[in-house]
């Protein structure tokens, strides 16, 4: 594919743009990186889907990406957080954009793509939070937030990850989420406590809005800690065979 460095351009996917106190937001993690333009047809089908064009039937060949990269614990392998939409595209919500985690190996000097995690499609437009946090002592962890929404829904998912001979996801939870005037509250991460837990609690400060369909006024703030779960991580198997490369 052809690539190139789009100078000067920039993308803020913030939201809102302008948030009021106690609103729910989630700022563009990615708003002051580089953007690249990167050409060629959809190499899977979530490629496929987020370079649909709805009104003209014609796809969109061209992704503005960007993304951040970390060392890789205890190996010469890299991590890239990647964040693109094509260019010109009218996809349908369930893909307007990707957010996608990549391990790069170092394999006699070339970078060979490794693993892969492709985040929540639904209505994802930005990342909010990008940290490497090291929360137990032995090694540091990838931990994200990253948007979703639906019918008359909208929030953030927060997400821990392993970084050891693969991707391994083991702590999820929501970060933020305004349903109608049902449910609506943050979760906003207490990395101190977290790291006084040796990581195995992760911790928040919960504000509350809406509960169940009634309204708090004030708002009730609480502190919660929930234990990292072995559970499967079925829904992200499944979003990731939307990777498959077609065949050439």
């Amino acid at each position: 594919m052809q690539i190139s460095l789009l100078e000067g351009k920039r993308i803020d996917d913030s939201w809102p743009e302008q948030p009021k106190p106690s609103e729910l937001d989630s700022p563009d993690a990615l708003a002051s990186q580089p953007v690249y333009r990167v050409t060629g047809p959809a190499t899977n089908e979530a490629e496929k889907q987020a370079s649909s064009q709805l009104i003209t039937g014609t796809p969109s060949t061209t992704r503005w990406v960007r993304f951040v990269v970390f060392h890789w614990p205890n190996s010469t392998g890299m991590l890239a957080v990647l964040q693109y939409q094509f260019e010109d595209a009218v996809p349908p919500m369930s893909c307007p954009t990707l957010g996608l985690l990549v391990q790069l190996n170092n394999v006699n000097g070339k970078w060979v793509v490794g693993d892969r995690y492709l985040l929540e499609t639904m209505h994802h437009f930005s990342l909010k939070t990008i940290r490497m946090l090291n929360l137990a002592g032995d090694q540091d962890e990838l931990v994200i937030e990253s948007d979703f929404g639906g019918a008359e829904t909208w929030g953030t998912n927060f997400l821990a990850f392993h970084l050891g001979a693969k991707l391994e996801r083991f702590f999820e939870t929501t970060s933020q989420i305004s349903y109608q005037t049902s449910d609506r509250f943050t979760q906003d991460f207490d990395v101190p406590e977290t790291i006084e837990r040796g990581g195995n609690e992760y911790c928040f400060t919960k504000t509350t809005m809406f509960e169940n369909g009634i309204y708090f006024k004030p708002e009730r703030i609480s502190k919660v800690c929930y234990k990292p779960t072995a559970d499967q991580d079925k829904e992200s198997e499944d979003r990731n065979k939307l990777l498959a490369p077609f065949a050439k």
